[in-house]
């Protein structure tokens, strides 16, 4: 699972100035980080707790874990064996099973636009594991859209179906977001109630460090011109998760335009929008980061009208406008969730 925040387009800033040594209970509180390499990028959490409760190792065994099942840049992968020519099916692991359930769920809430099988044009328009050297031309687009459609997928029990040779799959749109809700549930059974967990920009978050009022989520304005980002707005999350997708973490050259690496599986083409990053709040962070792909492919006030007849679903939307100005709307959900 690859990189999906080279311009930051979010970050997490923990306010914990308080002095804990200054705390009253007889238990002293301590803040508790543990870091380091995750999917491509890096993960970090941060929990509030008398003792030590999660190792290092612990994580590391979790990202590895979900890495075998998953990452599209592992030979050895669960995901790399299924999209093997040869391979027309696969028994998944719980891992596995459970991102492909949720990617059948977003499908048909997107009417198709959010599509795990995109890894054909992924590769074509070199965002994937195995990179095509140019931009396609239309002809080679059409040929890759020929591999293209979660119909040609199917689950009996805990196997995982080919309906056409040549089919693949990515599921980097969804998974770093299931990552980080695995991470959370762990330490959730570890019995930590204040923790924020984040991989690659990603976030979970639940409790509040010691005198806060949760933990404060810079989003940042993407840019695009190598020059200095500007802090949009600060949430503060108390429970639930908040990710972002952006057109400027990765994108190529195209005809002279910037395309990003969001790709509509029905034209085969990245999608050409002003808008610049929609940041998703919601229960988990699986769906904030499948939403938030699938957004991508909207306009601004669609989002705002899609968000609003989901269930605890928020939104936050930075974009270029017609005098190409940037602009931000959000939900009035997310407004509330605005740092006082």
């Amino acid at each position: 699972m690859g990189l999906k925040w080279n311009l930051c387009l979010l970050f997490f800033v923990t306010i914990c100035c308080i002095d804990v040594q200054a705390q009253i209970p007889s238990t002293k509180v301590h803040k508790i980080r543990l870091e380091g390499p995750a999917q491509g990028t890096q993960f970090h959490i941060t929990y509030f707790a008398s003792d030590s409760l999660v190792r290092r190792s612990e994580v590391d065994s979790i990202l590895t874990a979900i890495d075998l099942s998953m990452s599209i840049y592992r030979k050895d992968s669960r995901i790399s064996k299924f999209n093997t020519d040869t391979v027309m099916s696969i028994v998944m692991d719980s891992h596995m099973a459970k991102v492909i359930k949720a990617s059948f769920k977003y499908h048909k809430l997107s009417k198709g636009q959010f599509d795990i099988t995109i890894a054909p044009l992924v590769n074509r328009w070199g965002f994937g594991a195995n990179k095509s050297p140019v931009a396609p031309d239309s002809a080679t687009v059409l040929k890759a859209k020929e591999l293209v459609g979660m119909h040609y997928l199917k689950v009996s029990g805990n196997r995982l179906i080919k309906k056409k040779k040549g089919i693949k799959i990515d599921v980097n749109g969804i998974a770093q977001g299931y990552t980080v809700d695995v991470l959370a549930d762990y330490l959730g059974r570890k019995g930590i109630a204040n923790y924020m967990v984040e991989v690659g920009g990603e976030i979970r978050a639940l409790g509040t460090p010691p005198g806060g009022q949760g933990f404060s989520i810079g989003i940042v304005q993407p840019d695009d011109t190598g020059g200095e980002e500007l802090m949009t707005a600060v949430a503060q999350l108390k429970e639930g998760a908040l990710t972002t997708a952006g057109s400027f973490e990765k994108f190529i050259k195209y005809k002279g335009k910037k395309l990003g690496h969001h790709i509509d599986p029905v034209s085969g083409f990245p999608y050409m929008t002003d808008i610049l990053s929609v940041s998703v709040y919601a229960k988990t962070a699986m769906e904030a980061d499948a939403l938030d792909n699938y957004f991508m492919g909207m306009e601004p006030e669609q989002i705002k009208t899609k968000a609003k007849k989901l269930k605890g679903v928020e939104v936050f939307v930075i974009f270029k406008n017609k005098n190409q100005s940037i602009e931000a709307i959000y939900s009035d959900g997310f407004g509330k969730l605005f740092k006082n």
